[in-house]
């Protein structure tokens, strides 16, 4: 085989090489960090983790790494364990299920910016936020044996680092206006 053949094998191995560590470090961004690709799953991850009291879940689904590392910092005083156990404390009991997305809508850039502030001011930490958006949508409930239709309701995801969360904490909320 002549030298030319060889580099042409090189650059063949190089090339595979990094398709394989950029397909490695994407399935590691979609599957080992918190997030999600999309607002849908978000939502049903939310009610999958309350359903559960999965706090890891729940975690995951509602904040970011970051977010997560420095919830301690916040101006309340209490870890991030603690506020998951005081959002099971209302909605615990029951299960959740079927969630059906009926609309999506992207709210202004302003509530990004508000958002990003509130966030700073209560955790002392600076999220990216690139949007909210509001979610409709159903969820089938059963508590104690009932099973209910929830009719329509409606939440807010944010967008952090390319992924989306369930925008559960009720600090932000208050302070957003929503």
């Amino acid at each position: 085989m002549n030298n030319r053949g060889k580099g042409k094998i090189v650059v063949i191995i190089i090339i595979a090489l990094v398709i394989l560590a950029l397909g490695g470090l994407a399935a590691y961004w979609i599957f080992m960090t918190p997030g999600y690709i999309s607002r849908d799953q978000a939502v049903s991850n939310y009610y999958q983790a309350i359903s559960s009291e999965d706090k890891e879940l729940y975690k995951n689904t509602c904040y970011t790494s970051a977010w997560q590392n420095s919830y301690a910092n916040n101006t309340a005083g209490i870890g991030m364990d603690a506020a998951v156990d005081m959002a099971y404390e209302f909605q615990s009991g029951a299960s959740y299920g079927d969630v059906k997305i009926t609309a999506l809508e992207k709210l202004d850039s302003s509530y990004a910016d508000k958002m990003e502030e509130s966030i700073k001011s209560l955790y002392g930490i600076d999220l990216k936020i690139s949007a909210i958006s509001k979610v409709n949508f159903s969820v089938k409930t059963t508590f104690e044996g009932a099973k209910e239709d929830s009719g329509t309701l409606t939440r807010y995801v944010y967008k952090s680092g390319g992924k989306w969360f369930f925008l559960a904490d009720p600090d932000i909320i208050v302070l957003l206006d929503l």
